[in-house]
């Protein structure tokens, strides 16, 4: 019988599309909370760079994503052979990971992959333009997303650790409240730290028939995953200080036991124009325009960062309508639009911490991001 060859999928030669980086994800509240497998720093910079390109009015994914390599390991003092070989690894662990949809009585569940390797321009990586094709099945947890949570990518990017990366995206749910307290057991699954897993992904046990957990001991969980995110988030806007919170009421002897950790931002509110926010054309383009309208930089600091560049964008076509419109001009730029802008930012963070209650009062999300 003669053999067939089989040509691999090809990649895009060059963008098929010019990308448009955000500097901004806007996280789904089931992938912020779910309980992540542990993966590369590159793996997550790289979902880092797609997601910062789906804009608020998208209706529909991309059929696949791209960046360039340099848009993960920019900063990072990397060397190029270096990083393909991260980004090959890195590919390899999304094309691999599964999210895991269960019912809450634990009667059903579903699996579906992060990525769709179906399509001809399949994920890969070719002249440093890396490839990836999300999964469409998983739209609704990219596009018009309702319960979501921020973050800058300045910072993010340049993070070494996995433990420092979902600080960063925890933490960011939490700018509300200004704390994040948990129980030891949800901590340990939110960080992957939970029972120790065979191939079938089946709790192992000892020989006693005890499950194996990571880090068993809790003093040296909190080290090994705090350590590192203490350090790298000290500069950022999601710092924080550590508290352990012992038991109460202890009936049997021994010293109390650590049931809960709570987590205290440590950041002060921005109220002046970052730099790096002037040195960007499009941010210091959409200052000049809210400078123009008559908005402090202290307010510019504070609510420019709750809108988004596409709220920002927004509220300055109405105030343009309103320039010409023959009866609702704006009498005073300086009161009129400073008072706008704080109400519109006002808005939508009331409208986040109504989402974030009701999301942090019930943990139990069925969605849970693992690899095979």
């Amino acid at each position: 019988m003669a053999s067939k060859s089989v040509s691999p999928a090809p990649l895009p030669l060059g963008f098929a599309y010019e990308p448009q980086h955000k500097e901004l994800v806007k996280q789904h509240w089931n992938a912020t909370f779910s309980r992540q497998s542990k993966m590369s720093v590159a793996a997550k910079r790289i979902m880092a760079r797609v997601l910062d390109q789906i804009k608020d009015d998208d209706y529909q994914l991309r059929p696949f994503y791209q960046l360039h390599i340099n848009d993960i390991v920019e900063d990072t003092g990397i060397a190029k052979d270096v990083a393909r070989r991260h980004t090959q690894a890195a590919i390899i662990e999304l094309a691999t990971a599964v999210w895991t949809f269960e019912s809450l009585d634990k009667s059903e569940w579903r699996v579906r992959n992060l990525l769709d390797t179906t399509r001809e321009e399949t994920a890969g990586y070719k002249d440093g333009i890396i490839t990836i094709p999300l999964n469409p099945a998983l739209a609704d947890y990219f596009i018009n997303v309702a319960h979501y949570t921020t973050y800058q990518l300045t910072h993010y990017m340049k993070l070494k650790s996995w433990y420092s990366m979902r600080f960063f995206e925890i933490l960011s749910a939490f700018k509300d409240t200004g704390f994040w307290e948990v129980p030891i057991d949800d901590y340990r699954l939110l960080m992957d730290c939970g029972p120790v897993l065979d191939k079938r992904r089946q709790p192992k046990k000892d020989k006693a028939g005890k499950v194996l957990m990571k880090y068993p001991l809790v003093k040296d969980l909190i080290q090994r995953t705090t350590t590192e995110p203490l350090q790298e988030l000290a500069d950022t806007d999601v710092a924080f200080t550590l508290t352990p919170v012992y038991e109460v009421n202890r009936t049997s002897a021994g010293r109390p036991k650590i049931v809960r950790l709570r987590f205290d931002l440590t950041h002060k509110l921005q109220t002046s124009i970052p730099a790096s926010w002037l040195s960007n054309p499009e941010t210091k383009a959409l200052i000049e325009r809210l400078r123009s309208w008559k908005v402090t930089d202290k307010n510019i600091a504070l609510y420019a960062p709750v809108l988004g560049r596409e709220g920002v964008k927004k509220i300055l076509r109405e105030w343009d309508l309103k320039a010409i419109h023959p009866t609702d001009r704006i009498n005073s730029k300086e009161k009129y639009c400073n008072t706008a802008l704080t109400r519109a930012a006002k808005q939508i963070t009331d409208q986040q911490k109504a989402e974030a209650l009701q999301v942090r009062q019930d943990l139990q999300l069925g969605l849970f991001a693992e690899k095979e």
